[in-house]
């Protein structure tokens, strides 16, 4: 309901307030004031719901989209600056998440408190306030009421006596033109006189009547007035209430005078102006671009200043010879030997604890004592690991290891270690028969693909359960009722291989039909 007060607006011929029973619209306003207040709860409720909801849609939506920006293929400032939308998303998230906090835990509880203190719900159903209002109308009303009755009575009591002269007078005027006999035209003149009598006496009552109202109303007039202010002043207190809420919510709904707000898209801002093509492309240019850098061929000549000597031979000599007489299926047994547990790149005068590792290199021995140093200096050394050497070079195919000895502490060279990993990966796949992949039973193909299974010949006729359109160029378009031959099992996927009448042949979904009885 929306209005301005209008003195021309009024109509004096209109549902008057000072009428009797009229009040009953003052009073309904006192109903009406705890019904607002339960649609302003409600609407906040809403509110804050929708606030709740799109923080909730813009926390997923900039964390979905900084997942695909990272796994996606932008980099740079520009990434950067894409990826500071979703910041920017979850930041806001936050203060919308805050609007909704302040909507129901402060304007929710406040309205609510108090339409809890202003109304006081009673025992028999309906409020106190609504209550007093009914009985302060009907009381300061009753006395002009009473007096407004008895002034009707009257009146009507006047208006009956006027309409019975009226008749008798025009009786009497009816006889006399009939020329009726002298003793009726008697008795109708003194009807009409009787008549006229009595609207002489109900027309003095109803002015007395009147008058006392009249007189009573001034008074009348007063009392309510007393009444009606008192409710304009309780409709006072609860919209100057409600409006002091409202600006409330308008604060706490705007979010352009929060600094933390501000700061948000400032930051935004900056984060947007910072990209730099220049540098993007740079980068690009550095990381997947000509500014990589290149290990070019060039030209290498053979070292054939160091000949064959007997000299001790290294730990990575060792695993060099291990690995080459190693075949594949030799490699399946247990292996024995000393057991490397550990390389790394140290000092020489630096000790190493032994570390476990996946790839451990065994070491072969035949005369060395459990506890003697494999390090040692001397000749007899020397000759011994000459003939360890000859003897490893003539039997290709087996190991000669009796005794293990585990060595804790090593320290190898960094050229050493790439020596033997290079040669480890040469020497391990030339000595096979087959000279492909190890791990393939045919040969070249993929170790890690599964074989294929030989091909069942399949004829069984089939009916079409529904309707299907082929969305590929190898499936199958049918109709429900269609019936066609399926020539293939069902896959891991669930799909069948079959034929039309007309002879085409083509892919189908298994569970679309069913086999013919």
């Amino acid at each position: 309901m929306s209005g301005s007060y209008d003195e021309s607006m009024i109509d004096v011929s209109s549902d008057s307030f000072w009428e009797v029973g009229n009040y009953k619209r003052s009073v309904k306003r006192v109903d009406d004031g705890s019904r607002l207040c339960n649609d302003l709860m409600n609407c906040l409720h809403e509110r804050a719901r929708i606030e709740k909801s799109y923080a909730q849609q813009l926390t997923e939506w900039g964390k979905r989209w900084r997942q695909l920006i990272e796994k996606g293929p932008q980099y740079g400032t520009l990434e950067r600056a894409w990826s500071a939308l979703c910041t920017e998303a979850e930041k806001v998230s936050d203060l919308h998440m805050e609007v909704k906090s302040a909507l129901m835990g402060e304007d929710y509880e406040k309205l609510k408190n108090w339409q809890r203190d202003s109304y006081h719900k009673q025992m028999i159903g309906g409020y106190k306030e609504t209550k007093e209002a009914e009985d302060g109308f009907r009381k300061a009303q009753k006395p002009w009421a009473k007096k407004l009755k008895e002034m009707e009575t009257m009146k009507k009591s006047y208006h009956s006596a006027c309409k019975e002269e009226k008749l008798a007078a025009s009786r009497e005027t009816n006889s006399k033109l009939e020329n009726n006999n002298p003793d009726a035209q008697k008795k109708l003149q003194e009807k009409v006189e009787k008549c006229q009598q009595e609207v002489q006496k109900t027309k003095e009552r109803y002015q007395k009547s009147l008058e006392e109202l009249d007189k009573l109303t001034p008074q009348y007039m007063e009392n309510m007035e007393q009444v009606f202010e008192q409710w304009q002043q309780f409709e006072d207190t609860r919209i100057c209430f409600f409006r002091e809420l409202l600006l409330e919510v308008k604060q706490h709904l705007d979010l352009s005078t929060n600094h933390r707000f501000q700061t948000i898209y400032q930051t935004l801002e900056d984060t947007v102006s910072a990209v730099d093509a220049e540098d993007d492309l740079k980068w690009f240019r550095s990381n997947h671009g000509p500014g990589m850098p290149m290990n070019w061929p060039q030209f290498e000549n053979v070292d054939c200043s160091h000949p064959r000597s007997f000299r001790r031979r290294s730990i990575v000599d060792w695993s060099i010879d291990l690995n080459r007489t190693l075949s594949k299926r030799e490699k399946k047994k247990p292996s024995e030997g000393v057991t490397l547990t550990g390389i790394s790149q140290t000092a020489p005068d630096q000790h190493v604890p032994p570390v476990k590792t996946s790839s451990s290199l065994n070491v072969p021995t035949n005369t060395t004592p459990v506890g003697s140093n494999p390090f040692g200096d001397g000749e007899e050394e020397e000759q011994e690991e000459e003939e360890q050497q000859q003897q490893q070079e003539k039997e290709e195919e087996e190991t000669a290891v009796e005794q293990p000895t585990t060595v804790n502490h090593i320290s190898v060279k960094k050229e050493e270690i790439k020596t033997a990993s290079s040669m480890e990966k040469t020497t391990e796949w030339s000595d096979e028969d087959t000279g492909g992949n190890p791990f393939s039973s045919n040969g070249d193909g993929n170790p890690f693909e599964d074989e294929p299974a030989p091909s069942v010949s399949v004829s069984v006729a089939v009916r079409a359960l529904y309707d299907y359109d082929g969305q590929e160029q190898d499936e199958l378009t049918f109709k429900a009722g269609e019936e066609l031959t399926k020539i293939g099992e069902e896959d891991d996927q669930g799909w069948c291989k079959g034929r039309l009448k007309n002879g085409q042949t083509g892919l189908y979904p298994a569970n679309y039909v069913e086999d013919i009885q």
